[in-house]
């Protein structure tokens, strides 16, 4: 890169990835804008994952591997790729996951030309293990709004998976932002303070694949306070509320935004909406938690 920084960072965080990461890293390399960096960060794996990016990295001079001599969690990880970077723009690729060779030329087009847009992103389609098509339905969100508080109010709903996180964002203002959290869903309280700084756009065309398959971490660990533990290794065997500790961060984030008093006290209200909406997830988080401190009690009086 002749010492120059690169217009794009991508960032891969992974852990045992062996199976997927050979197509997922082919299908960068191939992108029709070169202009990038690609830094993996290996969370110790014990497969042959450091192998293939070894090999892929002596091949290529835009990939840079590091590896982390221990887990350090599935959240500190994500983000620390991005805090690596140092392009212009920035993109989290995972390893199970492929893209079309027009992506990121795509996206760059679209933020070079609309300076408001803070992240580009494309429609996605979900792949099986073998690369085939899934069926799923996305539902409409207004995340190109021109009013912060219509933004917010989408992208804290828990109907969507998310995807405008691995679209393409300026790395000025990821870097405003708390990054991704040490918790479940932390990808949504993540986009909704991304969105408090301004509209997405997403490209009407399928250029991004996200493949389901079984060893994917939300197959894998269904259950939020599984992957919170996932996400942060400090939590095992202590008690979380991960719908609780979302709903915080969602505060945090309004809090911290640079908007107008009125625009806060809107997404503020939208964080009362989203109470009565999740009132069962969050009564859960307590109930749970409540079998898990009595558990132990039970179990005495059962011996």
């Amino acid at each position: 890169m002749g010492g120059q920084s690169p217009r794009v960072s991508i960032g891969m965080p992974v852990f045992n990835g062996m199976r997927y990461i050979e197509q997922a890293l082919d299908s960068i390399l191939t992108q029709t804008f070169d202009d990038f960096e690609l830094i993996i960060s290996d969370n110790a794996s014990t497969d042959r994952t450091a192998d293939i990016c070894r090999s892929y990295a002596a091949r290529d001079r835009r990939i840079r591997y590091c590896r982390n001599e221990v887990n350090i969690g599935l959240g500190r990880n994500q983000n620390l790729v991005a805090e690596l970077s140092c392009g212009e723009y920035f993109m989290w690729a995972h390893h199970d996951d492929v893209r079309a060779p027009q992506c990121i030329e795509r996206c760059i087009e679209i933020l070079e030309k609309n300076p408001s847009i803070v992240l580009c992103y494309t429609y996605t389609r979900d792949i099986d293990e073998m690369g085939q098509p899934l069926p799923r339905t996305d539902p409409p969100l207004d995340l190109h709004s021109l009013r912060p508080r219509d933004r917010f109010r989408d992208v804290i709903r828990m109907d969507h998976i998310c995807e405008a996180d691995f679209g393409l964002v300026r790395a000025n203002i990821l870097k405003k932002t708390g990054l991704h959290g040490h918790y479940a869903d932390s990808d949504r309280v993540f986009l909704a303070e991304l969105a408090l700084h301004g509209p997405f756009h997403q490209i009407p065309e399928y250029l991004f694949f996200r493949r389901a398959h079984a060893l994917q971490s939300t197959a894998q660990h269904p259950d939020r306070r599984e992957r919170t533990r996932l996400y942060d290794p400090t939590k095992l065997g202590k008690l979380v509320f991960p719908h609780f500790r979302q709903f915080q961060e969602y505060l945090h984030v309004i809090g911290r935004a640079p908007l107008p008093l009125t625009e806060k006290i809107y997404c503020y209200a939208s964080m009362m909406k989203w109470i009565f909406v999740n009132h069962r997830r969050l009564s859960a988080d307590v109930t749970i938690a409540t079998k898990d401190v009595l558990r132990p009690f039970v179990k005495a009086l059962a011996d």
